[in-house]
C-alpha cells in the first residue's frame, strides 16, 4: 500500500526561514510555528474529508518539540504518525531524545524516522559511527513495534563539489544513494528508504530492489521543489517501484508563511495545503 506522508517536521530549518537564527525558538516564536504545524494538519485532514480514498495511505510526520499537540491530533484522527528522532541540523547523525524507548512508548510513532547524512566517498570513521549508532536505534524501533524510516542525504565532499551540481545530482548521486544502501543495511535493518530525486527512471528502479532485497520500501522526499519538478520527480518514482512520498515544504512553506505574515486567513492556508497535498497524492497514484 501506498505512503503518502505530509512532512513538516522542520525545525533548525524553520527557524532559520522564519526568525533568521537556529538556536532554541524563543516562547512567541515556538508559539506561532506551533500553531502553523496545527494548520498542516488541519490541511491534510481536510484533504482526507474531500476525498476519503486518500486516508488509507496519509500519513504525518511531525516533531513534538516545534509540533506540541500534533502528534496527538494525528493519532486522534487515525492518521499514521511518524515523528523525528534525529538531533536536527547535525552532519553526523545523533540521536534525540535521549531516551528513545521511553519517547517511543510514549508517541507510539508507527513510523520512527531518522536523517542521515551518509556519502561513502566520505569520512571513514564517521560513516563507521553513523551506522554504530544508527543499529541501535534500528533495533529500539523495532522492540517498539514500529518501522525505521530512513532518509538519506548524500551531501557532495569537498571534492565532489567541483563537480557541476546538475551533473552531480543527475549522475553521480544517484550511484552514491545505491552504494550508501548497500553498505548501510549490512549492519542497520531499515523498512522505508526516504531517497531524494535519482534523475534516470532506472536509478529509480535499482533503489526500489535494492531497498526490496532485505524486504524494504522506497518513498521520495520532495526537497522543497517547484509543483512542477516534484510531479515528474513522483511520475517517475511511481513508475519504477517506489511506494510512497514525504513532501513538505512544497504543500506547505507557502501557506505557514502566509498565516503567521497574516496575509492569510486560517481557512485559506488550511484550503492551499489540502489542495496540494491532494494534486502531490493524485500525482503519485494515477
Amino acid at each position: 500500500m501506498s505512503l503518502l506522508i505530509l512532512a513538516v517536521d522542520q525545525r533548525p530549518w524553520l527557524t532559520q526561514a522564519l526568525y533568521g537564527h537556529t538556536a532554541a525558538a524563543l516562547p512567541a516564536e515556538r508559539a506561532a510555528i506551533t500553531d502553523g504545524k496545527h494548520m498542516v494538519l488541519e490541511g491534510l485532514l481536510a484533504a482526507l474529508e474531500a476525498e476519503p480514498r486518500l486516508a488509507a495511505h496519509a500519513g504525518i510526520l511531525v516533531d513534538e518539540q516545534l509540533g506540541a499537540g500534533v502528534p496527538e491530533r494525528a493519532r486522534a484522527h487515525r492518521v499514521t504518525l511518524s515523528m523525528p528522532v534525529e538531533r536536527g541540523g547535525c552532519d553526523v547523525y545523533e540521536t534525540e531524545p535521549a531516551d528513545l524507548p521511553a519517547f517511543l512508548a510514549h508517541f507510539r510513532p508507527e513510523f520512527p524516522k531518522v536523517l542521515v547524512r551518509y556519502n561513502v566517498e566520505g569520512s571513514a570513521s564517521d560513516n563507521r559511527e553513523q551506522r554504530s549508532r544508527l543499529a541501535k536505534v534500528s533495533q529500539a524501533v523495532r522492540d517498539s513495534g514500529g518501522r525505521f524510516l530512513f532518509e538519506l542525504l548524500v551531501p557532495p565532499t569537498p571534492e565532489q563539489r567541483n563537480i557541476p551540481s546538475e551533473v552531480f545530482d543527475t549522475e553521480v548521486r544517484p550511484g552514491l544513494i545505491h552504494r550508501a544502501m548497500a553498505e548501510i543495511v549490512e549492519e542497520v535493518p531499515v523498512d522505508v528508504w526516504k531517497l531524494e530525486h535519482l534523475g534516470a527512471p532506472e536509478h529509480y528502479r535499482t533503489a526500489a530492489d535494492l531497498a526490496a532485497q532485505t524486504g524494504g520500501e522506497c518513498i521520495l522526499l520532495g526537497a522543497n521543489a517547484p509543483r512542477a519538478t516534484v510531479d515528474g520527480w513522483l511520475s517517475d518514482a511511481a513508475a519504477n517501484g517506489f511506494t510512497g512520498f514525504a513532501i513538505g515544504r512544497s504543500i506547505w512553506w507557502d501557506s505557514l508563511r502566509g498565516l503567521l505574515a497574516g496575509d492569510l486567513t486560517r481557512p485559506e492556508a488550511i484550503a492551499a495545503v489540502a489542495a496540494n497535498y491532494r494534486h502531490f497524492a493524485g500525482t503519485f497514484l494515477q
